[in-house]
């Protein structure tokens, strides 16, 4: 079966040390596009239309904004993960991630992808910074960021996280104030994904079929 995939830089170094290379195509996306959800959502439509030539589409974001409401694929089927977003993905079940969350909804997650490409708490100030300068910056940040307390960083089974991450986590919590916790993520769902296989939390889409909110029922914490 030949397998498209179309996922984020969030969860590439995972997907690239559990892929089939002979079975499967893989595209990631700019994880800056979660900014622009509307334009995400118009670049994955467009890579899905590209790729009707495959026996089957696999995305790997999750809600993500809506970011995956109203994708059709024409004639191939669907496999997406109904979580919330890629923590849920890397932590191996939505319910986990649920779980965690109802602890301490004060929890701002990260992965050795996120840490690698995403646009961190701390970029953003520093972008507020060259903007607004030190004082709107600070005002900006604390809106949005100041209610977390901690940084909880899932590893990755099997992958190395060398030292340069957790100093560039150490950095992001003193700025913050944030108390830095690890947990062991779990590869199950997205080997599944990866593999095409139907296990809970992944949700098949048949062919022109769009996906809907209800597809994401039970993955939204907040």
């Amino acid at each position: 079966m030949k397998i498209k995939l179309i996922g984020c830089h969030s969860t590439m170094n995972e997907i690239k040390a559990l892929k089939n290379d002979e079975l499967m195509a893989c595209e990631f996306l700019d994880f800056n596009y979660h900014a622009q959800p509307a334009e995400l959502h118009k670049k994955i439509q467009e890579l899905i239309d590209a790729s009707q030539d495959y026996d089957l589409i696999v995305l790997t974001y999750g809600r993500c904004s809506n970011t995956l409401v109203d994708l059709v694929s024409p004639a191939v089927p669907m496999l997406i993960p109904a979580t919330h977003d890629c923590i849920g993905l890397l932590m191996g079940s939505n319910v986990r991630y649920l779980e965690l969350f109802g602890k301490n909804t004060r929890t701002y997650f990260f992965s050795q992808g996120w840490l690698d490409y995403g646009r961190t708490p701390y970029d953003e100030y520093l972008e507020y910074v060259e903007k607004y300068g030190e004082k709107k910056a600070g005002k900006i940040i604390q809106a949005l960021y100041g209610h977390y307390n901690k940084a909880m960083l899932i590893k990755s089974v099997g992958m190395e996280m060398p030292e340069s991450y957790y100093r560039k986590l150490q950095k992001i919590a003193d700025f913050f104030g944030w108390e830095i916790e690890e947990m062991e993520g779990d590869a199950g769902l997205l080997n599944a994904l990866v593999r095409g296989e139907k296990l809970e939390d992944i949700v098949f889409i048949e062919p022109g079929q769009p996906v809907t909110l209800k597809h994401f029922a039970e993955s939204d914490p907040t």
